[in-house]
This record gives C-alpha cells, sequence and structure tokens, in this order.
C-alpha cells in the first residue's frame, strides 16, 4: 500500500511539474515577436459582438492590419467561424481591414477555419495551390505557443507576431483562464494529431 501511495504522489507531481511549466511557456511565449518578411499574414479570430468585432478580436485585427502597412506580406488570411449572425467572424474581420485601407484584393476569407487546427490546414492548403512558403501567424499572445507548435506539426514556415496587448492579455484573472484552456486545447490538439496526423 505504501508503494501505491508514493507511486501516486510521484506521479501527481510529474503531473503538476509538466503543467507547471506548459503554463509559464505558454505565458512567455506570448511576448515573442519575429521581425521577418512572409508570403502571407494569418489572422485567427475571436468573439463577435453582434457585427462588430469583440474588443480582443479588433487588437489582432489591428495588429495584422499594422503588418499589413509595414510591407510585411502583401495578403491577409482571415479566419473565422459562424458568430450566430449572418456575417463570419473572418467576414467581421474583412470588413475592419477594409475600414482601415487593406484592400478587398488583399483579402482571403476562410469561414470554416472554427479551429485553430482547422484554420492551420486551410491555410496550409492556400499556400501549397498558391505557392507561398511563409506566413506570419496573428492571435492573441495567449494562443500563440499552440498556434506555433500546431503549424510547426502541420510542416508551416510560421513566424510569430502577437499584439503587445490586448485586454485579456493586460487582465490578470483573465489572461490565466485563458492560459489554463490554452494548455487543456494544445494537449487535445496533440493527441488528434498524433492519432489523426492528416
Amino acid at each position: 500500500m505504501k508503494r501505491f501511495f508514493r507511486t501516486l504522489i510521484i506521479l501527481i507531481c510529474a503531473v503538476g511539474a509538466v503543467l507547471a511549466l506548459t503554463y509559464a511557456g505558454i505565458d512567455l511565449y506570448g511576448y515573442k515577436q519575429q521581425s521577418e518578411r512572409a508570403d502571407v499574414i494569418c489572422l485567427f479570430g475571436a468573439a463577435v459582438w453582434g457585427n462588430s468585432p469583440s474588443p480582443e478580436l479588433e487588437a489582432r485585427i489591428l495588429c495584422a492590419v499594422q503588418l499589413y502597412r509595414e510591407g510585411r506580406a502583401p495578403l491577409l488570411f482571415l479566419s473565422g467561424g459562424p458568430t450566430g449572425s449572418n456575417l463570419s467572424e473572418s467576414d467581421v474581420m474583412g470588413a475592419v481591414a477594409i475600414k482601415q485601407g487593406v484592400p478587398r484584393s488583399a483579402l482571403i476569407f476562410d469561414n470554416a477555419g472554427v479551429t485553430t487546427a482547422q484554420t492551420l490546414i486551410n491555410l496550409k492548403r492556400y499556400m501549397q495551390g498558391n505557392a507561398l512558403t511563409s506566413c506570419l501567424m496573428v492571435s492573441s499572445p495567449f494562443h500563440m505557443a499552440r498556434i506555433m507548435v500546431l503549424a510547426s506539426l502541420y510542416g508551416l514556415q510560421a513566424f510569430t507576431n502577437p499584439p503587445v496587448e490586448t485586454p485579456v492579455w493586460l487582465s490578470v484573472p483573465q489572461r490565466a483562464r485563458a492560459i489554463v484552456r490554452e494548455e487543456l486545447a494544445l494537449f487535445k490538439d496533440l493527441l488528434v494529431f498524433a492519432v489523426s496526423p492528416d
């Protein structure tokens, strides 16, 4: 019985250490910025309020638009699914980008990107079909570690470019909850990829 409890305690400590290290890694990765140029900017969707972006999504959009203005990439791949209204997340992102001066011809709409993994799969297909080789990833800082892990698994040459500040990132309790959700989502995505890499 003592041996069982000793093994159980070791297992609990090991799991706790993995969770703590993953949490810290996700948090620290959110600060990483890369300055490379690429073929396309991939903008990940988030909540939409009515027909307008939530503050979190707006911060993502403005970051992607700024990268476009700086000439970091000539295209914006807007990925996000249904919102409950007649507009998808990508539709809302596109409307804001156009108001910010991005031409419609520079926008690619991916209304089927309802998960992080599906967005990356759709992006990879688009890039392969258009002879594109590199991409800039734009999402909230807490989301970037999972994006980059999955991008690597899918064979994408990707660079991380989150907004420096977003409402969730600046709120300690919201940030903590978001990182915990990302931990769980990362483990789930890794399991799904291991079972079905395609």
